[in-house]
Protein backbone atom coordinates (compact mmCIF):
# COMPACT_ATOMS: atom_id res chain seq x y z
CA UNK A 1 0.00 0.00 0.00
CA UNK A 2 1.65 3.08 -1.27
CA UNK A 3 1.81 6.02 1.46
CA UNK A 4 -0.26 9.46 1.06
CA UNK A 5 1.87 12.02 2.03
CA UNK A 6 0.40 15.35 3.07
CA UNK A 7 1.36 18.28 0.57
CA UNK A 8 3.34 20.67 2.92
CA UNK A 9 5.46 16.78 3.91
CA UNK A 10 6.04 16.14 0.59
CA UNK A 11 6.65 19.78 -0.67
CA UNK A 12 9.71 19.64 2.47
CA UNK A 13 10.78 16.30 1.47
CA UNK A 14 11.10 17.89 -2.21
CA UNK A 15 13.09 20.54 -0.90
CA UNK A 16 15.72 18.67 1.09
CA UNK A 17 16.36 16.42 -1.62
CA UNK A 18 17.06 19.49 -3.86
CA UNK A 19 18.96 21.28 -0.95
CA UNK A 20 22.33 20.18 -0.36
CA UNK A 21 23.01 20.27 -5.03
CA UNK A 22 21.73 24.50 -4.11
CA UNK A 23 23.45 24.67 -1.26
CA UNK A 24 26.91 22.83 -2.57
CA UNK A 25 26.70 25.62 -5.52
CA UNK A 26 25.77 28.76 -3.06
CA UNK A 27 29.41 27.43 -1.07
CA UNK A 28 31.06 27.13 -4.41
CA UNK A 29 29.89 30.55 -5.41
CA UNK A 30 30.67 32.47 -2.32
CA UNK A 31 34.32 30.79 -1.99
CA UNK A 32 35.30 31.47 -5.82
CA UNK A 33 33.87 35.12 -4.66
CA UNK A 34 35.71 35.39 -1.92
CA UNK A 35 38.75 34.45 -3.43
CA UNK A 36 38.49 37.10 -5.75
CA UNK A 37 38.49 39.65 -3.03
CA UNK A 38 41.43 38.00 -1.47
CA UNK A 39 43.34 38.27 -5.33
CA UNK A 40 42.97 41.53 -5.97
CA UNK A 41 45.67 43.82 -6.01
CA UNK A 42 43.77 47.46 -7.14
CA UNK A 43 41.99 49.02 -4.55
CA UNK A 44 38.97 49.98 -6.59
CA UNK A 45 38.79 46.02 -7.43
CA UNK A 46 38.78 45.38 -3.48
CA UNK A 47 35.90 47.35 -2.75
CA UNK A 48 34.08 46.64 -5.94
CA UNK A 49 34.68 42.58 -4.67
CA UNK A 50 33.79 43.12 -1.65
CA UNK A 51 30.82 45.35 -1.81
CA UNK A 52 29.59 42.31 -4.01
CA UNK A 53 30.55 39.60 -1.48
CA UNK A 54 28.65 41.74 1.48
CA UNK A 55 25.83 42.58 -1.53
CA UNK A 56 25.42 38.27 -1.77
CA UNK A 57 26.48 37.37 1.65
CA UNK A 58 25.66 39.62 4.18
CA UNK A 59 25.66 37.03 6.97
CA UNK A 60 28.61 35.19 6.28
CA UNK A 61 31.10 34.45 8.89
CA UNK A 62 33.45 36.50 6.44
CA UNK A 63 31.75 39.61 5.95
CA UNK A 64 33.09 41.08 8.75
CA UNK A 65 36.50 40.74 7.04
CA UNK A 66 35.21 41.94 4.22
CA UNK A 67 33.94 45.08 5.67
CA UNK A 68 37.25 46.01 6.65
CA UNK A 69 39.02 45.45 3.40
CA UNK A 70 36.54 47.30 1.83
CA UNK A 71 37.24 50.42 4.33
CA UNK A 72 41.58 50.09 4.00
CA UNK A 73 40.97 49.71 0.35
CA UNK A 74 38.60 52.70 0.20
CA UNK A 75 41.23 54.78 1.87
CA UNK A 76 43.60 53.58 -0.58
CA UNK A 77 41.37 54.94 -3.13
CA UNK A 78 41.24 58.53 -1.63
CA UNK A 79 44.74 58.62 -1.17
CA UNK A 80 45.33 57.30 -5.16
CA UNK A 81 42.71 60.27 -6.26
CA UNK A 82 45.13 63.00 -5.11
CA UNK A 83 46.70 65.03 -7.50
CA UNK A 84 50.27 64.43 -5.68
CA UNK A 85 50.15 61.00 -5.98
CA UNK A 86 51.24 59.71 -10.03
CA UNK A 87 50.37 56.07 -9.29
CA UNK A 88 48.09 54.30 -11.63
CA UNK A 89 45.96 50.60 -12.09
CA UNK A 90 48.75 49.19 -14.20
CA UNK A 91 51.62 50.05 -11.08
CA UNK A 92 49.78 47.54 -8.68
CA UNK A 93 48.79 45.29 -11.77
CA UNK A 94 52.45 44.81 -12.56
CA UNK A 95 53.62 44.17 -9.51
CA UNK A 96 51.42 41.51 -8.32
CA UNK A 97 51.83 39.72 -11.27
CA UNK A 98 55.23 38.55 -9.79
CA UNK A 99 54.86 36.14 -6.97
CA UNK A 100 57.64 37.65 -5.02
CA UNK A 101 56.21 40.68 -5.27
CA UNK A 102 52.02 40.17 -4.82
CA UNK A 103 51.93 40.39 -0.89
CA UNK A 104 53.45 43.38 -0.91
CA UNK A 105 51.07 44.66 -3.88
CA UNK A 106 48.31 43.64 -1.93
CA UNK A 107 49.20 45.54 1.01
CA UNK A 108 49.59 48.20 -0.32
CA UNK A 109 46.34 48.03 -1.87
CA UNK A 110 44.92 47.83 0.95
CA UNK A 111 47.06 50.97 2.67
CA UNK A 112 49.99 49.64 3.87
CA UNK A 113 52.29 52.49 3.71
CA UNK A 114 55.12 50.25 4.62
CA UNK A 115 54.45 47.96 1.84
CA UNK A 116 54.43 51.07 -0.36
CA UNK A 117 57.49 51.94 0.52
CA UNK A 118 59.34 48.96 0.40
CA UNK A 119 57.57 48.74 -3.12
CA UNK A 120 59.41 51.74 -3.85
CA UNK A 121 62.70 50.82 -3.06
CA UNK A 122 62.32 47.15 -5.27
CA UNK A 123 61.28 49.82 -8.29
CA UNK A 124 64.97 52.12 -7.32
CA UNK A 125 66.68 48.75 -7.11
CA UNK A 126 64.95 46.42 -9.55
CA UNK A 127 64.73 43.45 -6.52
CA UNK A 128 62.25 40.67 -6.49
CA UNK A 129 61.73 40.55 -10.39
CA UNK A 130 61.08 44.09 -10.92
CA UNK A 131 62.68 46.57 -13.67
CA UNK A 132 64.20 49.53 -12.14
CA UNK A 133 62.11 52.44 -12.36
CA UNK A 134 62.63 55.73 -11.34
CA UNK A 135 58.98 57.07 -11.89
CA UNK A 136 57.49 54.13 -10.70
CA UNK A 137 60.00 54.60 -7.64
CA UNK A 138 58.47 58.49 -7.30
CA UNK A 139 54.92 57.13 -7.63
CA UNK A 140 54.94 54.42 -4.73
CA UNK A 141 57.11 57.17 -2.32
CA UNK A 142 53.86 59.48 -3.10
CA UNK A 143 51.86 57.27 -2.50
CA UNK A 144 53.67 55.66 0.69
CA UNK A 145 53.53 59.64 2.08
CA UNK A 146 50.02 60.24 1.17
CA UNK A 147 49.10 57.13 3.52
CA UNK A 148 51.32 58.61 6.29
CA UNK A 149 54.78 57.27 5.94
CA UNK A 150 57.07 60.28 7.01
CA UNK A 151 60.57 57.94 5.83
CA UNK A 152 58.89 57.88 2.05
CA UNK A 153 58.48 61.66 2.73
CA UNK A 154 61.75 62.54 3.78
CA UNK A 155 63.20 59.82 1.09
CA UNK A 156 61.26 61.92 -1.36
CA UNK A 157 62.40 65.09 -0.53
CA UNK A 158 65.90 64.18 -1.33
CA UNK A 159 64.81 62.53 -4.13
CA UNK A 160 63.52 66.22 -5.66
CA UNK A 161 66.51 67.70 -4.10
CA UNK A 162 69.23 65.85 -6.22
CA UNK A 163 66.69 66.47 -9.19
CA UNK A 164 67.42 70.32 -8.60
CA UNK A 165 63.64 70.61 -7.68
CA UNK A 166 63.45 72.84 -4.63
CA UNK A 167 59.68 73.82 -4.17
CA UNK A 168 58.86 70.27 -4.54
CA UNK A 169 61.72 69.06 -2.07
CA UNK A 170 60.71 71.68 0.54
CA UNK A 171 56.98 70.61 0.00
CA UNK A 172 58.20 66.97 1.30
CA UNK A 173 60.65 68.09 3.58
CA UNK A 174 57.67 70.05 5.60
CA UNK A 175 55.44 66.92 5.58
CA UNK A 176 57.70 64.70 6.81
CA UNK A 177 58.81 66.75 9.55
CA UNK A 178 54.97 66.99 10.18
CA UNK A 179 54.57 63.95 10.28
CA UNK A 180 57.13 63.56 13.14
CA UNK A 181 60.05 63.29 11.32
CA UNK A 182 63.61 64.32 12.69
CA UNK A 183 66.27 65.07 9.63
CA UNK A 184 69.60 64.45 10.31
CA UNK A 185 72.10 66.81 11.23
CA UNK A 186 74.72 66.21 8.93
CA UNK A 187 72.69 67.22 6.32
CA UNK A 188 71.40 70.58 7.79
CA UNK A 189 73.96 72.43 4.89
CA UNK A 190 72.63 70.62 2.32
CA UNK A 191 68.85 71.58 3.31
CA UNK A 192 69.80 75.48 3.56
Amino acid sequence: MAKILHPAAALLALSLAVMPAWAAQSDEAEATLRAEVQQAVWPADIVALSSQYLARYPRSAWADTCVGLRERAGDAMRALGTRDVQLYRNAFVAVGESSATSTEARQAALGDQSAALRLAHMYLHGENGVASDLNRYVGWLQYATKLGNRDASYELAVHYRRQDMPVLASQYEARAIEMGYTPPRWLDHVRK
